[in-house]
């Protein structure tokens, strides 16, 4: 089968749109969702650790668009709220990986619980097979774009 050349770009044009929108309308509901002791940075930065366990400060800094003083400060303020554990490298002392400590780690797993709750609450209004050629589709961009991933973010 041939593919037309415009369905792509087509294609790329909808994912430009969507993503975003999705993004904003999950930090939306995370944001109210979230612990309120913790800034939206903070929250991201345990959320990335959360994905990234054994993650890199360098690779938090990048994720945040903060340069890397800043994110070891927000790192810091995790630390001491004792959401976060810190490592200094061995061979490097400047390389600082990073793991969610028991209470971090609960409530990051209460806020992916809590988009997924939001998220299927949103999609149950899809009809069967429209939901499994969603998922089928999402399950192909995976396929394709994993492999072009730098660090998990």
């Amino acid at each position: 089968m041939k593919v037309h050349v415009a369905q792509p770009k087509l294609c790329a044009a909808e994912i430009l749109e969507t993503v975003p929108l999705l993004m904003s309308v999950l930090r939306a509901h995370s944001r109210s969702a979230s612990s309120p002791e913790l800034s939206i940075p903070q929250f991201r930065a345990l959320a990335f650790v959360g994905r990234n366990q054994g993650g890199m400060l360098c690779d938090v800094a990048s994720f945040l668009g903060l340069t890397p003083p800043s994110a070891s400060k927000l790192i810091d303020g995790l630390v001491a709220k004792r959401l976060l554990l810190r490592y200094a490298g061995t061979t490097d002392r400047r390389s600082i990986s990073l793991s969610l400590t028991a209470a971090g780690r609960k409530i990051y797993e209460r806020a992916v619980q809590s988009a997924e709750k939001f998220l299927a609450d949103h999609l149950s209004q899809l009809a069967p097979s429209v939901l499994e050629e969603m998922r089928h589709s999402l399950e192909v961009l995976r396929s394709i774009f994993q492999p072009l991933e730098v660090r998990k973010s």
